[in-house]
């Protein structure tokens, strides 16, 4: 991670230039909002350089945000949930929001 001495700059192209020029870190992504390295994520707010630095994961923790990994064979379930999906053409087709019209009864002829 490349901590700059200067933290104000002018735009995040200037910082990148300088990155380029003054040190070894590759650049993986720059999109003018945001300047991403192998190990830092750069951005400009209000001329001041705010430094966020990455974290990797590894292969076998990827996409799990306790850390554990999965065992397939043993989880029988191939990455999917283990939650059935109700069957929709079963379900009723009477939607609760609608409200039956009133019937008006006929008027009574006076006799």
């Amino acid at each position: 991670m490349y901590l700059p001495k200067k933290q104000n700059w002018n735009s995040l192209s200037e910082f990148r230039d300088h990155l380029a020029r003054e040190t070894t870190e590759k650049i993986v992504f720059f999109n003018g909002h945001q300047l991403v390295t192998e190990t830092t994520v750069y951005g400009l707010s209000f001329g001041k350089l705010s430094i966020n630095e990455v974290k990797r994961e590894s292969k076998s923790t990827k996409g799990r945000s306790d850390g554990t990994t999965t065992d397939k064979e043993r989880m029988g379930t191939h990455g999917r949930s283990d939650h059935a999906k109700p069957d929709r053409k079963k379900a009723s087709k009477v939607c609760a929001t609608k409200v039956p019209k009133k019937v008006s009864k006929p008027k009574k002829s006076p006799k």
